[in-house]
C-alpha cells in the first residue's frame, strides 16, 4: 500500500494526496452570461477549460475523496491576466464529482499566481485529505 494511502470502511485503498498538472494557459472562471433568449450560459472558453481540467482530474483520481480536503494550487502565466480567486474557482468547480464530491469539502486552501514570460503556462494541483476530518467539519483544524 502506498505511504499516502489508507483503507476506507470497505477495505478499499483511498489515496491521501493527489498531485497533477493541467497543461496550457489557465482560464479564470468567467461570470455567467445571459443570452438573447434570456438563458444563462457559461462562456465557451471557460467551459472548454473546465472540461480540460475534468479530463486531467479523472486521469489521476478514480473516485471522489470523502470528507474535508486541503487544496494547494499554483498558477503559472507568461503574461498577467485574471484574478487568482477566479482561477481557483474555475479549477474547484471543474473537479466537483471527480476529486471531491463538492468543493465545499475544501477546508484549507493555499494558492499562488506566478507571472514569468519564460514560464510554461500551467496549473499545478495538489489535493490532500485532511486527517481527523470530523474536527475539520466542525470548524476545528
Amino acid at each position: 500500500m502506498p505511504a499516502d494511502a489508507a483503507p476506507d470502511e470497505k477495505g478499499r485503498v483511498e489515496v491521501m494526496t493527489l498531485k497533477f498538472t493541467i497543461p496550457g494557459r489557465p482560464v479564470p472562471k468567467a461570470r455567467p452570461r445571459v443570452g438573447r433568449n434570456g438563458c444563462i450560459y457559461t462562456p465557451g472558453k471557460s467551459r472548454a477549460y473546465e472540461q480540460q481540467v475534468a479530463v486531467v482530474g479523472r486521469l489521476h483520481c478514480s473516485r471522489p475523496l470523502k470528507g474535508p480536503v486541503e487544496l494547494r494550487l499554483k498558477v503559472y502565466l507568461k503574461t498577467p491576466g485574471g484574478d487568482l480567486d477566479n482561477y481557483i474557482k474555475s479549477i474547484q468547480d471543474s473537479l466537483n464529482g471527480i476529486t471531491w464530491h463538492d468543493d465545499r469539502q475544501v477546508k484549507k486552501l493555499a494558492a499562488s499566481l506566478m507571472v514569468d514570460k519564460y514560464a510554461e503556462e500551467r496549473a499545478e494541483v495538489e489535493i490532500r485529505k485532511i486527517q481527523g476530518g470530523d474536527n475539520c467539519a466542525q470548524g476545528r483544524l
